[in-house]
């Protein structure tokens, strides 16, 4: 898996290393009419999780500090993806979110295979946008495939250090340890808005494939109506010729 989501592995593994914990992924794609718009990946820890974290600063509490201090942001700096947070919401939960925009529709495919990459559970994602007369056209689309569960999201480098397991300890003896399936301590969200339609699938660990798709249409008010005068005068044309032959006929 790219570098880019080791945010997102190593919030998921500090995370499920705690106990009675909920874990939230959402991958965001945001598209404006132009095609140009912006790739969020995002991670919530509830405050069972984020007292969980290392204690960085010594200061015998965890917290949102630690959770910032823990986390590297360099790499995804470097790449071009914008990282704020940590910050805790009115829900209790805190999020780290990296951002990345993107011009174009091709540009937007580089960046969506950077939040996965070709193997990764999300695969195939793709932005797309076509202009006809007096209208443009844009779609999203894409395929969840959660089967691997939470190790999909791993990465061989992290499970080096963690004994050779991707998320550092063994998923089923973090179930049992949690008292729930990850499916549902581990919810995750993908939403794609376009103009004037937002569509959001929540695939589940361990289930899939899940094809993803939507789309919207855009209407050039001013062509159509420049499109809709241009009748009107051809009819009022019509019209005048078909008078004036009736009159001669007379």
């Amino acid at each position: 898996m790219p570098r880019r989501l080791r945010l997102v592995v190593t919030c998921l593994t500090v995370a499920l290393l705690a106990t009675a914990c909920q874990v939230r992924v959402a991958v965001t794609v945001d598209v404006a009419g132009d095609g140009s718009g912006s790739v969020e990946v995002a991670t919530g820890l509830d405050a069972d999780a984020l007292a969980r974290v290392p204690d960085m600063d010594d200061d015998g509490t965890s917290g949102s500090a630690d959770l910032g201090a823990l986390i590297r942001k360099d790499d995804l700096v470097a790449a071009g993806w914008t990282v704020t947070g940590p910050d805790t919401g009115g829900d209790g939960v805190t999020w780290v979110r990296a951002t990345k925009p993107f011009g174009t529709p091709e540009e937007a495919e580089a960046v969506l295979a950077e939040v996965s990459g070709p193997d990764g559970p999300l695969h195939d994602l793709r932005v797309s946008r076509r202009e006809s007369f007096g209208r443009t056209e844009l779609t999203f689309s894409g395929t969840a495939d959660l089967r691997g569960g939470l190790e999909a999201f791993g990465d061989a480098g992290l499970a080096a250090a963690l004994d050779g397991e991707p998320l550092g300890e063994d998923a089923a003896a973090i179930e049992a340890r949690i008292g729930q399936p990850l499916a549902d301590a581990v919810p995750v969200e993908v939403t794609a808005r376009l103009p004037g339609d937002d569509t959001t699938w929540t695939p589940r660990l361990g289930e899939g494939p899940v094809a993803m798709a939507s789309e919207a249409t855009l209407y050039h008010r001013p062509t159509l109506a420049l499109l809709g005068l241009a009748g009107a005068c051809v009819l009022a044309l019509l019209v005048v010729l078909v008078v004036r032959s009736v009159r001669r006929r007379a």
